[in-house]
C-alpha cells in the first residue's frame, strides 16, 4: 500500500502514456486506411473537343466522378508511351472494380493538336485499347492548351521552335470528385508509377 501510495502519479502518468500510445496505434497505425491526400488547389476549368466521340467536353460536367489526367502527344518519342500504357493497365483494373466510366474517368489530352488530328488520335488510342466510355481522348487550339498545361500548379511545356518538338513534365494529374487537384504523380519516381498505387491513390479520394 506504502508502495502505491508513493508511485501513485507515476503510475498514473505511466498509465495515461500506454493509453495514448493504444489510441495513437489504433487511430493511425493500426489502420490500413492511406494517410489523406492534400487539396492542392482547384483544377482549373475547361473547354476541350471530343476527338473520337466529337462535340465539346467541358470539364466541370465529369464532377461527381474522380478523373486521371495526362497532358500528352502522340509522336513523344518517350515517355507518353509507358505512361499511356500505364492508364491501360488502371483502365482494367477500374473495368474489373466496376469503377471505370461511372466513378473514375481518365483524361489524355494532346498538346500538339496540328499532328494529332481526331484520325491519328484514334490510331493512338487503339494501340492502347482504350475503352471510350470511361476514357476520354481531347483536344483543342494549341494556344489554349498551352496555356491550360500551367494552370495545374507545377506543369509545364516548352516546344521548339526549329524542330516542333516538345519538353513536358510526365505527369498523372489526380482530381477528386469536387474538382481538387490531389495528386500529382511522377513518371520520373518509379514507385509510385504502378496500376497498383495510382489506383490506391484514387480509392483513397473516392
Amino acid at each position: 500500500m506504502q508502495f502505491l501510495l508513493k508511485h501513485s502519479f507515476k503510475l498514473a502518468i505511466g498509465s495515461l502514456v500506454v493509453l495514448m500510445g493504444i489510441y495513437l496505434y489504433l487511430t493511425y497505425g493500426g489502420s490500413e486506411r492511406e494517410p489523406k491526400l492534400p487539396n492542392m488547389q482547384a483544377a482549373p476549368e475547361f473547354t476541350l473537343q471530343d476527338a473520337i466521340n466529337g462535340g465539346d467536353v467541358n470539364f466541370s460536367d465529369s464532377n461527381g466522378k474522380v478523373r486521371l489526367i495526362y497532358f500528352y502527344w502522340a509522336n513523344c518519342p518517350d515517355v507518353c508511351p509507358p505512361t499511356t500504357q500505364l492508364m491501360s493497365q488502371v483502365q482494367d483494373k477500374l473495368v474489373a472494380d466496376g469503377k471505370f466510366g461511372t466513378d473514375v474517368e481518365l483524361m489524355s489530352i494532346t498538346f500538339d493538336p496540328e499532328r494529332d488530328t481526331p484520325e491519328a488520335i484514334k490510331k493512338y488510342a487503339d494501340k492502347f485499347h482504350a475503352d471510350f466510355t470511361g476514357w476520354k481522348f481531347l483536344r483543342g487550339d494549341e494556344k489554349y492548351t498551352a496555356e491550360l498545361i500551367p494552370k495545374f500548379n507545377g506543369m509545364m511545356l516548352y516546344k521548339d521552335a526549329n524542330t516542333n518538338e516538345f519538353s513536358h513534365l510526365d505527369l498523372l494529374i489526380l482530381v477528386d470528385r469536387d474538382g481538387n487537384v490531389r495528386k500529382y504523380i511522377d513518371g520520373a519516381h518509379e514507385e509510385t508509377m504502378s496500376a497498383d498505387s495510382i489506383m490506391k491513390d484514387i480509392k483513397s479520394v473516392m
